[in-house]
């Protein structure tokens, strides 16, 4: 009679757990990946398919494809609602699933801090379906504009709102400035786009604020030129759909707002590990991240690890954790795997030494800011790197080659092709009778 196999069950199908996996792929270990979605999301070029740059299957990849040829991985379509420890054992929607060992890559979830007005209204923009939600907004909004009679109206229609200025807010923006000015401007003969108006919120001193002061500078220049307007140091108090209200956050509490009438606010000013980790009774820092050992292993438990933004782990002499970026997940995933074949063959387990591999955003077509140790880039040369690294990191060749097209078309002529409204019902933003004679449709 065979020897028992242990089990390793890996809790996320994203970049820290997918890496997790291929380096359990073919070792004498059986692997269950859960996850909600079949597919892995390259979060990077989510904002280029709100944005009509690309389409959904150039962003995502099958769980499944990636194991093939590794029959020892096997992949389990299921949402995760609790974990036990003291049984070992996952509680998920298709029920329980027992693990010797168990790897958390769950990712995150947008941070709201806890403003459920903002939440309630705001656009996420973190999951596949956030991107075609704003894709299909965003054209929406302008199509309603070409027949709104009212002036303050078509304003709040074509006024758009990013609350966070770190590459998501700043590489949204972009895309939306050359999405309307670039394309729609010379699509849509009865809108006057002088009353278009893009405003990017940041509660922080400055953008991109893991880059240098310089490039923060530059990427300012560059976001004022596509008639971006920044604002800094500002907290966001609420946002009703209709009207977001925010303050300096120097200005007391009893200060009048200011407010900005707007049918579009993304949110991208943060995350947080998802909810069903909420339970889980185990040591976790200030943002209720779980935090690691230097071996990847969860504190208090010698079988659990964890991997990429849902974990915390500051490493020796330095007083901020590891940032939750895809490079950071890719490492922990890694070592977290190898250190259960190490446990397995009771060999000593391998210590996590991560070294930054760099930060970079792109602002728009040939405009990007880089920092990779002493060297700084940007323009059209940190672009280019820009769009070769992601080219590196995302799954699926055959998607990379039409990515790459896409974006040498972009580049030549400012080509957008996946301008699709697909979203089932016309947005609240479009007339009541236009709503009304669709939802007759769907109905017929």
């Amino acid at each position: 009679m065979s020897e028992k196999r242990p089990k390793v069950v890996i809790l996320g199908g994203g970049i820290g757990g997918i890496k997790a996996a291929k380096q359990l792929a073919g070792k004498p270990v059986d692997v269950l990946i859960i996850d909600h979605n079949n597919y892995q999301v390259f979060q990077p070029l989510l904002y280029q398919v709100a944005t009509s740059m690309l389409s959904t299957d150039e962003v995502v990849y099958p769980i499944r494809g990636f194991f093939r040829d590794a029959n020892n991985v096997n992949f389990l379509l299921a949402t995760v609602h609790a974990i036990r420890p003291e049984d070992q054992v996952v509680v998920t929607s298709r029920g329980e699933i027992p693990y010797d060992y168990l790897i958390i890559a769950l990712g995150s979830t947008p941070n709201f801090f806890g403003n459920k007005e903002v939440e309630a209204n705001a656009f996420p923009l973190k999951t596949l379906v956030d991107s075609i939600e704003i894709r299909s907004h965003l054209l929406s909004v302008f199509e309603a504009a070409t027949t709104e009679k009212d002036p303050e109206k078509r304003k709040a229609l074509l006024t758009f709102v990013f609350v966070g200025a770190g590459p998501i807010g700043v590489e949204g923006a972009g895309g939306v400035s050359e999405l309307a000015y670039d394309v729609l401007k010379k699509e849509f003969h009865t809108i006057d786009f002088s009353e278009v108006n893009i405003h990017v919120l940041e509660a922080a001193p400055d953008v991109l604020l893991m880059m240098p002061e310089k490039l923060r500078i530059e990427a300012k220049k560059v976001l004022q030129k596509k008639n971006i307007d920044v604002k800094c140091s500002m907290m966001v108090l609420g946002y009703d759909g209709e009207k977001l209200s925010y303050r300096p956050m120097s200005s007391p509490k009893d200060a009048v707002p200011d407010t900005i009438r707007t049918k579009t606010v993304i949110w991208s000013a943060g995350v947080r590990p998802v909810d069903c980790l909420n339970g889980f009774d185990v040591p976790k820092d200030r943002g209720k991240r779980l935090l690691i050992t230097n071996h990847c292993q969860v504190q208090g438990y010698d079988n659990i690890y964890a991997a990429g933004d849902c974990s915390s782990f500051t490493p020796e002499g330095q007083e901020r954790p590891l940032p939750t970026l895809a490079p950071v997940a890719l490492e922990e995933g890694r070592l977290a795997a190898r250190n259960i074949l190490h446990v397995i063959k009771g060999e000593p387990k391998e210590d996590l030494h991560y070294k930054s591999k760099g930060v970079m955003a792109i602002i728009g077509n040939s405009e990007a800011v880089m920092s990779v140790g002493p060297l700084e880039g940007r323009g059209f040369l940190a672009w280019l790197a820009w769009l070769w690294i992601h080219l590196l990191t995302k799954a699926g060749f055959h998607a990379n080659i039409s990515v790459t097209f896409k974006w040498i078309f972009n580049y030549i002529s400012g080509a957008r092709l996946g301008r699709l409204i697909t979203r089932p019902e016309i947005p609240s933003t479009l007339p009541d009778p236009e709503r009304k004679e669709q939802k007759e449709r769907q109905a017929s």
